[in-house]
């Protein structure tokens, strides 16, 4: 079925969730501008230029303690997760389910290292999303995903806070914040471990993650190479001491790099990480209120203690009205931004839309997400008329 949406509904910006929406001054920028063809051993790109001045930024966007190590790394957030695992877990490892990406982690990841290692992980039930059970807070490594991004799902604040105060002696927490790192206002010292890659909130390209230890965390790595042969790819205690004079390990995205900066310069700019939890706030509530005005939506995640504003989910309640076919008249709009679409992702079976809501999406309000409301409920209006 063919839907000609009118124009001046359609929004301006994309709505996948990563690579995500950029920046607009990163997006207007002449590639050359990036610093791109430097190589990433010049003074004036490490300790004197931009990896120095990129890392001291994302400190105080983040308010990183002044303690903990801070370094780019080589691939996205899956490697980063992969090295985090096999750098800080010695005898036991617990985390939680909530969606394809903590899956991986937490199943698929943690399932490669053995039957030496004593795995606690807890995995939603048929027709669950939150999954029952306690976490294990004295394992050595504890895994958490603040936002997960295929299903919509948050660990509130407190949940990550309280995680913190019931950790055992030995046990370290790591985070991955693919989906909120730059857009959320996470709690700020409640980790041991936290990575993300730069394709969502931080408006870049793939490929590049963050990882950020503390000093705990770092003295693990020697007890962790001690109970198991690392591979080399994903050894840590060499991106550690490389970071002392803000250098990478291996050949980093340069661009990457330099776009993380500009939004960190941004996030500045506006008043810190509060201001763009403030947005994306005000995004998500834009779309839930129209959900609940219609008859054809309705929060995927009904729990509100666990509904991320970070990456919006909503369940289509019209049998009549798939998925499929409203995603697709969306990127047959004839607009480029369009042309992901706002469709589930793969692993979700229900009937399902999944909308972005980093800063970006929208950097000045609301009006972006307005726009899309209109688009969405024009489809259904289309689709009803034909059937």
């Amino acid at each position: 079925m063919d839907i000609k949406i009118p124009s001046e509904i359609l929004p301006d910006v994309t709505f996948g969730c990563g690579p995500a929406q950029g920046h607009p001054v990163a997006r207007n920028t002449k590639l050359s501008d990036t610093s791109f063809e430097r190589s990433h051993r010049a003074g004036d790109m490490t300790e004197k230029g931009l990896y120095k001045e990129a890392s001291d930024n994302l400190r105080s966007v983040m308010k990183i303690p002044s303690d903990y190590t801070v370094f780019f790394y080589h691939g996205g957030a899956t490697t980063a997760l992969d090295a985090i695992y096999w750098n800080l877990a010695t005898d036991s490892v617990s985390g939680m389910v909530l969606g394809a990406f903590s899956k991986m982690w937490c199943k698929s990841m943690v399932d490669n290292s053995g039957d030496n290692i004593k795995k606690t992980i807890l995995s939603p039930k048929e027709g669950q999303w939150i999954p029952d059970g306690e976490l294990d807070y004295n394992a050595s490594l504890l895994l958490l995903t603040p936002n997960e991004t295929s299903t919509g799902i948050m660990l509130s604040n407190k949940f990550l806070e309280d995680a913190w105060a019931k950790k055992g002696p030995n046990t370290l927490i790591a985070w991955d914040c693919t989906s909120c790192a730059g857009g959320r206002n996470l709690p700020a010292d409640k980790y041991d471990a936290l990575t993300f890659s730069l394709q969502k909130c931080f408006g870049a390209a793939g490929g590049t993650s963050v990882i950020i230890l503390s000093p705990r965390a770092v003295a693990r790595i020697d007890e962790a190479e001690k109970a198991r042969k690392i591979p080399y790819s994903l050894r840590l205690k060499e991106c550690v001491e490389k970071s002392k004079k803000y250098q990478t390990l291996n050949t980093p995205s340069t661009t990457n790099i330099w776009l993380l900066n500009e939004t960190c310069k941004w996030l500045k700019s506006i008043g810190g990480v509060e201001k763009a939890d403030a947005l994306c706030r005000a995004h998500a509530k834009t779309l839930f209120d129209f959900a609940a005005k219609t008859d054809y939506l309705k929060p995927m995640i009904e729990d509100e203690n666990y509904r991320s504003y970070m990456t919006a989910t909503f369940k289509i309640t019209d049998p009549k009205i798939v998925d499929s076919e409203l995603n697709s008249a969306v990127k047959k709009s004839g607009k480029a931004n369009l042309k992901d679409g706002i469709g589930k992702y793969s692993s979700v079976k229900e009937n399902a839309l999944r909308i972005a809501c980093f800063p970006y999406c929208d950097v000045n309000g609301t009006e972006q997400f307005v726009k899309l409301t209109k688009t969405i409920d024009f489809i259904v209006k289309e689709m009803r008329k034909a059937q």
